[in-house]
């Protein structure tokens, strides 16, 4: 059963009079688990919706449309699958000792329809039967999974499970169930580095069409985790596994016409070594695992540069986290050079999670409202989406109207694209 959070206006599901706070249960006789049992049996272009109003009265909606035309139905969130791991580098375990967080924040999630559907990473450690028949009835593929090692001690060091020494297993089942992956790695220093990554790297690349890419990031740890056994790679160690995964790629290339296995970003700033362009990624669509989001920006940028209004007088401030800012000021100078405008980047520390935190989404509203108390005479603030949950919320809980009206004479803006933003704002 789902509950219905919000019905878009002019969709089918307003037309047939279902509303908000009412309950479905079934759809054409199959029982509606959740969100995901919804976007499989609404496809159908006849169906037989039964329900309750939000009265409690019984209904049956009869709903006859196109092929895959989806009803326009929001539902409530689904409880989340948690997490049974025990990683020494885990996020949540990582958090701040403060009041309060964003609320989402203390989740463990490890959930296989989030993979499915939202690109999130699992492990694979806490399915069961009616899980694994699920994943191939309804074909939930590809999923992304954090993989780690093939090497079963170190991933058994890595996630303290018993089940995940059973990785090949898993692997195996769904490549027999047709299901494909995007395959993870979060490299750890002296745990699955060196030989257990090469080990790694050739059990995947050997599994051929069911491993569609494999992504290798450094382990990120916040002054709160990093006293559980884990420690941030050196330079060395990043610019070894940069020299692992590029021998890799040129011998997918060369057999495969794709590169097939990516370093995220973090990797190479990590390793002191320049960030490479789009090309470097195929085109895929990675950049949730930190893959590409800088490439991304500077292509996007410099592709609307010149459709850019020109912003003469105009003063400009661009917050990021620390990693980001030499990027994010290069591409500063040539917007300003093209409109006009006094642009001027803030990279900020991250005092909610600790310096070793660099990335602009982790950031909390103190920290952005800490970065820009020296431009309040400023016109515009923009900073980057990713810092808000869907209600406007940062990470320690501060409202995106509370930041405003700390800093009430400057702009704020969310921003997902700069030049989009800068032509609207």
């Amino acid at each position: 059963m789902i509950r219905v959070q919000s019905v878009r206006p002019d969709s089918i599901a307003a037309e047939v009079g279902i509303g908000p706070g009412s309950t479905l249960r079934t759809i054409n006789d199959r029982e509606i688990r959740d969100a995901l049992d919804l976007i499989f049996y609404e496809a159908d272009a006849k169906l037989i919706v039964e329900g309750t109003e939000p009265d409690g009265m019984p209904v049956i909606y009869d709903i006859e449309k196109e092929p895959n035309l989806v009803l326009g139905i929001v539902p409530e969130p689904d409880k989340v699958r948690r997490c049974t791991n025990a990683c020494p580098f885990c996020f949540v375990k990582g958090n701040p000792k403060v009041d309060k967080l964003r609320t989402d924040l203390y989740i463990k999630d490890d959930d296989y329809r989030l993979s499915f559907m939202f690109g999130h990473y699992v492990t694979l450690t806490n399915l069961r039967d009616d899980d694994w028949e699920r994943i191939f009835e309804q074909h939930l593929s590809p999923l992304y999974v954090s993989v780690h090692a093939t090497d079963p001690e170190a991933r058994l060091r890595m996630l303290v499970n018993p089940r995940s020494a059973e990785i090949i297993e898993h692997l195996d089942r769904l490549a027999a169930g047709g299901i494909r992956i995007h395959a993870q790695v979060v490299l750890c220093p002296e745990v699955n580095d060196g030989g257990v990554l090469q080990r790694t790297i050739d059990d995947l690349y050997a599994r051929g069409a069911d491993v569609l890419s494999l992504s290798i990031v450094p382990v990120g740890l916040t002054e709160f985790n990093a006293d559980r056994g884990i420690r941030a790679l050196t330079t060395e160690e990043c610019r070894a596994a940069l020299a692992m995964i590029e021998e890799a790629r040129v011998r997918a290339r060369a057999e495969r016409g794709t590169a097939w296995c990516y370093a995220s970003d973090e990797l190479f700033l990590q390793a002191a070594v320049e960030v490479p362009g789009a090309d470097y990624f195929d085109d895929q669509e990675l950049m949730a695992n930190g893959v590409g989001a800088i490439s991304l920006l500077r292509d996007e940028v410099r592709a609307d540069i010149d459709r850019l209004p020109r912003l003469d007088g105009r003063r400009i401030v661009l917050v990021t986290g620390t990693s980001m800012a030499r990027h994010l000021a290069e591409l500063a100078g040539e917007i300003a050079n093209a409109t006009g405008a006094q642009i001027e980047t803030a990279p900020v520390v991250n005092e909610l999670y600790g310096p070793t935190v660099t990335t602009a989404g982790l950031l909390g509203g103190r920290d952005h409202l800490r970065a820009l108390e020296p431009y309040r005479d400023f016109d515009l603030a923009l900073f980057s989406s990713t810092a808000l949950n869907d209600d406007d919320l940062f990470l320690d809980d501060v409202r995106l109207d509370e930041l405003r009206a700390a800093i009430p004479e400057l702009h704020i803006c969310p921003s997902d694209h700069i030049t989009e933003t800068l032509t609207t704002a």
